[in-house]
Parts: C-alpha cells; structure tokens; sequence
C-alpha cells in the first residue's frame, strides 16, 4: 500500500461537509404540470444554472455546506444514448449549454461561496465522450480497440477510454483539474480561486492509478492556502483503501448502499421490511459484511461496515472519509427501493458514522421516488424494489428515471422529510465528536437471537466528549437490557421508552460526558 504524505495540516471543512448533489436537468425542470398551465407557459427566463445561482439560498436552509454538480461540461452527440448523458464530455473545460454559459457557472461558484458553501464539479477521469476535442487533436490519449477506434468500458458505447500510460494525457489532466480549481483567477490573497474539489466518477477504473499518485501532489502545491475535496466513485473495500493510500480525501462506502439494498424489502402496503436478498450470497466482495449478519444479524452487519474504516485509518498519515448515502444518481432513491423505515433508519446511521461524509441527493429532502435523469427524460430503470407478497413470495418492480420530480405524496409527508433532515445535518453540525471523534461498538443488551439482532450501538469520542448513540435498523420494537446504564445523560436525539426499548427504525444518541 502506498503511503501519501500529508500535504496540509487544515481540513477542517472536510471532516464537516455535508454534500448536497444537484442533478441540473430535474432541479430546473419546469414543463408545465397541467394542460390549464401550458395554455399560459411563457419562454423561461433563466437557464438552469442561473435558476440555481437564484435559488441557492433557499436549498441552504436545509443546512448543506458542499454543493456538487453533476458533470456540467458540453455533452457529446456521437453515438449519443437518448438525451445524452453528463458522463460522457466532449470538452472538459466548458459548459453544456442546455445548463447555461461558462459566466453563469461562474456566477454560481461565486454565490455559493458568497454563502459559506463550497462547490465540487463531477468528471470522469476515466473516458470521454466519442467526439471530445481531444479524440481528434490527440487520439494518443486513448485506449486503442482492435479496430484502431478508442475502446470503452462495460457498456458505455458512448464513451473513449482515456490511456494514463501516455504522459501528455496525463499533464492534459491535470491542466484540466487545475483549470476549474482556478477558475475565478486571484481570491483575496493573490492565490488561484476556483471550485472546491471534484468527485471522480470511477476513478479506480483508469488504467494507470499512478496518475493520482503524481497529480495530486501537483495539484495541492499549486493550491497551498486550501483545502481541496477530491471524492472518487470507487467500488470495493480495498478499492478505496488503494486510492486513500494515493491520496484521495474520500470515496464512496459501497457496502453502506449494499447493506441497504440486499437488507431491505417493502410489503405491499410500502412499509420497510427486512429480508436478506439472495444477490448478498452471489457477491463475493460482500462477504465480510454476510459474514458478520450470519454471527449477529444486521447489527453486526452495520458495525462491521463502520468499523472497517475505522479500523484502516491508522494507515493513512492524514484523515480519510467515506460518502455515505441512500440516495445518488446512479442507485434511484432510497424512499422507493427501501421503504420509509430503512430509508429515515439508514440515513439517521449515516449522520451519525464516523469518517463519514453524508450525502443527499437533491429532493432526498421532500422523499423523491424517482431517480433523476440521465439518459431519458422518462422511462423505467433497473434500480428498482424488492416487494413482498402476503404470501412471502418476493417480486420485483422497476425504478422510474424521470427529468422532473416526484415527490413524497403530501405536503405533510414532504414537510416530515425536510424536517428529519435538516434535523440531522444541525445534530451533526453541532456536535463534534459525530465529525472527529473516534468510534467504539458497544453491547446495548439487544433481547433478541444473535441472528435477528437489529440495534448497533456504538460510542463516538473526541477528548473528554463522550456521545453514546444507539439505532434500530429492525421493524420491531427492541429492549436494551443494558440501557439503563448506557444510556444516562443528556438526550439529544430520539429517545428510548419507558422501558428500555428502541421503536422500530429509530435511534436514541445521548451525550455522557
């Protein structure tokens, strides 16, 4: 494993962000609802970047303090899948017009800093789209098929593979990075002032990880005076720990989504169940975490997904974080596939999970059913739910990828969402020993088999703060035989009964001292 010297010493807002990912095309979507408001429909007068830039205040109420944008740059045409997707650029250094200009972009990083946010732009370090600039400029910078064609991966026919072997695509790159980190020109201070950090799509998937062992480096001394978020999209335990050893800040927690689709099912009526989907078994690098349900339920699940990172920090010479989610772009949304008890369950351990960057995506907060466009202005995706007939057999139903948005069906139900949020993101700010301090299982007493074990328990540390926190991933009531000591102090969230027992997917975090 390699070793990444600490650049900087400072990464407060780091260990504190709480990231708020905005997909353009679904916030500004606003065709009409009805045939009464298209009779009366008037050109828009603002492009989505700008609608943003407009509105940011109102989102930064929910108390975010990270906005990142999907890919914003020009979207190729050749051989372009449906509306065409973010993830394939066809120039890394401009703006996708259907979003707006490079100044309103601009105007947008400017405002949001105005207000206290930092901003992250997703990229692919990966690939291009088949008609980037750069395939006819300098088809050396890609992955050559058979054919003499740029080659892609999986799927992705409408993307090129970009070839790290070549060192001009590799200072091309790092141009590219720089350019959007400097993007405003000189700050206060004389020094370059740009966006915030980048969330690198797949970025264990290029085919020489030694780039981030060099750009890195580069890229924080041209920046000294700040602190940068470079998030990747990484799949695998130890996928992330090699690109944590290259110096990546962050990376998604993959098992922290698995844990939430392979556990959670709905019945009929939509209520959360929990059911041990049969695809756990068949995906090796889940195992560890099947493992441990096997010995103690998904409370032991849930710990050893927490505790895995925890455990592998001491590695690091400077602090590295997991993006912890329910909800992103690619999975469909959490309320849909999960039901309302696992989705408001898996959220609250998120806030609460140390070494943890918890991420929404945008309308998580007003329970969003449907997943935000990429390909298609509407049509069905295979992030769908598992249901659960009275009979105990199991089906499947679709997601809907949709431009628009579909909400939680009232405006009470939308309301609870944005309060249980905004309730969370103010506990998490608040307190610092959820963003710093150290974590510890404990053993809550839980009365139940080993086997159906639901509660994870665990103790979050900063110096002489001690925040004791408890949350039942279950549908059933349980009684905690040791509550009544553990669980004496100040209450600053949920609540036990009367009894010693945790209600169905909730949660109770005491500060002891």
């Amino acid at each position: 494993m390699l070793q990444c010297a600490p650049m900087k010493t400072h990464t407060s807002w780091l260990a504190s962000a709480v990231i708020y990912q905005v997909n353009l095309r679904s916030l500004a979507a606003r065709d009409p609802r009805n045939a009464i408001e298209a009779v009366v429909e008037k050109p828009l007068a603002e492009s989505p970047l700008a609608y943003l830039t407009r509105h940011l205040p109102r989102l930064r109420r929910l108390g975010f303090n990270v906005l990142y944008l999907l890919p914003p740059y020009p979207i190729g045409h050749f051989a372009r899948k449906g509306i065409g997707s973010p993830y394939a650029s066809r120039d890394f250094t401009d703006i996708e017009p259907e979003y707006g200009t490079r100044a309103e972009a601009l105007a947008l990083i400017r405002r949001a800093h105005e207000l206290k946010l930092k901003v992250i732009f997703d990229i692919t370090p990966n690939h291009t789209a088949r008609d980037h600039v750069w395939t006819r400029e300098h088809p050396e910078y890609y992955v050559q098929a058979p054919d003499g064609s740029p080659s892609f991966d999986c799927d992705w026919s409408d993307t090129a593979k970009l070839n790290y072997t070549q060192p001009a695509l590799r200072h091309a790159m790092t141009q590219v990075y720089d350019h959007w980190l400097s993007c405003l020109g000189p700050g206060p201070d004389g020094q370059p002032d740009g966006i915030d950090g980048f969330r690198l799509d797949m970025a264990h998937f290029i085919n020489d990880k030694s780039y981030w062992d060099e750009a890195l480096p580069v890229l924080r001394a041209r920046h000294p005076k700040r602190d940068l978020l470079f998030m990747a999209e990484c799949y695998g335990f130890h996928n992330n720990l090699d690109l944590f050893g290259r110096g990546l800040d962050a990376a998604y927690d993959d098992d922290f989504y698995k844990l939430c689709q392979y556990a959670y099912a709905i019945d009929e009526a939509g209520n959360s169940c929990l059911r041990l989907s049969e695809d756990a078994r068949h995906n090796h690098g889940f195992h560890a975490i099947l493992n441990a349900w096997q010995e103690g339920g998904i409370a032991a699940a849930a710990a050893r997904v927490l505790m895995q990172y925890e455990e592998a920090a001491p590695r690091f010479a400077a602090p590295r974080y997991t993006a912890r989610y329910t909800d992103n772009h690619d999975e469909g949304r959490g309320l849909y596939r999960f039901g309302p008890g696992a989705f408001r369950a898996m959220n609250i351990l998120a806030f609460l999970a140390p070494r943890t960057l918890p991420f929404l995506l945008t309308g998580e907060e007003f329970g969003a059913l449907d997943r935000p466009s990429i390909h298609a202005r509407c049509q069905p995706c295979d992030k769908g739910r598992r249901v659960l007939a009275l009979d105990g057999r199991e089906y499947r139903i679709e997601g809907i990828e949709l431009e628009g948005n579909l909400f939680d069906r009232s405006r009470d139900a939308r309301q609870g969402w944005y309060r249980f949020f905004r309730e969370l993101i103010t506990l998490r700010k608040k307190i610092r020993p959820l963003t710093d301090g150290n974590c510890v299982i404990l053993e809550a007493g839980e009365d139940a088999p080993a086997l159906n074990r639901t509660v994870v328990a665990f103790d979050r540390k900063l110096g002489r703060q001690l925040i004791r926190c408890a949350v039942n991933l279950g549908p059933d009531t349980r009684r905690l035989d040791r509550a009544g000591n553990l669980f004496v102090g100040q209450t600053l969230y949920g609540a036990l009964d009367p009894d010693g027992a945790l209600p169905p997917f909730s949660a109770v975090v005491v500060q002891v001292s």
